[in-house]
Formats: structure tokens, C-alpha cells, sequence
């Protein structure tokens, strides 16, 4: 049976941000990012909503129209990397480029134009999603872990 407050996710942790952990076995680095926030899935529908109409005024007469739900892949990304850059992203550390550490202005710029970066915004949204979750498994762990009282 499932128990209701493993499905409640830490408020604080959403609106505060947290640092996680993102990549692959050794290589890995860290995301301090809120979660999603009304702030940012307001943002991410009216970038949606422009993006459609941005496309919709390049139509040939028959063409299908665009809503903020029917996105071609490259614009909803487009959207959801300036969403997450602007009201998630909070900081970067352990990531470099060519030995020289990425600030996060550099690593929000690669998110809001994520072409052939899509890997980057994966892991992004993907911590976004973890914040205020996270804390619960480390803390199920690390109570399994302590000698009884």
C-alpha cells in the first residue's frame, strides 16, 4: 500500500533551491535549482503560447496551425531551456569546458538555446523534477544506517 507522504514533495526545497547531482557514474557534476515553481510553468506556457504564434505567421494556407500543446521538438525545448535557465537554475559547480570552470551564466545560456545541447537540458529539467524529493530517499538511507537508540 503507498503511503501519502511519499508522494509530497518539500515545498521550501522547490521554492529555495537545493543542489543535485547530475551525469553518469564519474562524471558528474552538481545543479543548485528550484523546482518547478508556479513562476516557472507560468513562464514556460506563455513561452509556449509566443512560440506558436511565432510560427503560426510563417504558415502556408493548409498548413496546420500550432498551439502551445503541438510544438515541434526544437521549439518546446527552446521554451523549456529559457523557462528552466530564468526560474530554476540557481548555480553550477564541477562542470568545465576545455579545463576552465562554466559560471552559471554560461551554463543558463547554453540551456536557453539548447540546439545539439539537448543532453544539458535533460539533466537540467531532470534536477528541477528531484528537488525536495531527493531529501527523503537520503534521509530513508541515512536512517538505515544509524545504530538504534
Amino acid at each position: 500500500m503507498a503511503d501519502l507522504n511519499d508522494f509530497i514533495i518539500d515545498r521550501d526545497a522547490v521554492r529555495d533551491g537545493e543542489w543535485i547531482t547530475v551525469g553518469d557514474g564519474g562524471n558528474t557534476f552538481e545543479i543548485r535549482t528550484r523546482g518547478f515553481t508556479p513562476k516557472y510553468r507560468d513562464a514556460l506556457n506563455a513561452l509556449r503560447r509566443h512560440a506558436a504564434r511565432d510560427l503560426n505567421r510563417k504558415l502556408q494556407p493548409g498548413d496546420a496551425m500550432y498551439s502551445a500543446d503541438t510544438l515541434p521538438p526544437s521549439a518546446d525545448d527552446r521554451c523549456q531551456g529559457q523557462a528552466t535557465a530564468t526560474h530554476c537554475v540557481m548555480d553550477v559547480r564541477g562542470l568545465t569546458s576545455k579545463g576552465v570552470a562554466v559560471t552559471v551564466e554560461q551554463f543558463r545560456d547554453l540551456l536557453s538555446d539548447p540546439e545539439g545541447r539537448t543532453g544539458l537540458l535533460i539533466l537540467a529539467i531532470g534536477a528541477a523534477s528531484r528537488v525536495g524529493t531527493d531529501r527523503k530517499e537520503e534521509t530513508a538511507v541515512a536512517e538505515g544506517n544509524s545504530l538504534p537508540a
